[in-house]
């Protein structure tokens, strides 16, 4: 079993760079912080994936490491605790933000529509048929555009 003293003295070591110390103390602390992983994200591989993560922070955090009469183990557990709980929200957004764009109405048209529109548009063919050539024209060439751009086009017809 491993002791108190051995963790601290882990920490101290890494907080220099000693990648041996690293080893040792993620070979008697990984399972402990895989089970809080586990519990949080109730997701193996991801539980898998963050221990990983999780031991980067560790690494980074060992200068910072402070008894103060505090369990290393404690301190362990607070940071894998803290990132599952993290990535546990992060995939919460997701989800909700997934769920929005499921939930975004169809930008194309329904049949209906469609229908609609067609037998508009066969309206307005027959009665640009009952106009003169040249205002069926106007007509036709002003759609969709500025009107100082229909008439510079007209004027130059």
């Amino acid at each position: 079993m491993t002791s108190r003293d051995d963790i601290e003295h882990w920490i101290g070591r890494m907080a220099l760079g000693d990648r041996d110390a690293f080893a040792k103390l993620y070979s008697a602390t990984s399972a402990k912080l895989f089970g809080v992983s586990l519990r949080v994200l109730n997701d193996r591989a991801e539980a898998e994936d963050a221990l990983q993560k999780i031991y980067v922070k560790v690494w980074r955090a060992a200068g910072n490491y402070k008894s103060n009469g505090l369990s290393p183990t404690s301190w362990l557990i607070t940071i894998a605790r803290n990132h599952s709980v993290d990535r546990l929200r992060a995939r919460r957004m997701n989800a909700a933000t997934m769920e929005q764009i499921v939930e975004l109405p169809d930008a194309a048209p329904s049949p209906e529509a469609l229908a609609i529109a067609g037998s508009e548009r066969a309206q307005i063919d027959r009665g640009l048929d009952e106009l003169k050539p040249d205002r069926a024209t106007a007509v036709r060439i002003s759609k969709g555009t500025r009107t100082k751009t229909s008439l510079h086009i007209l004027t130059c017809h």
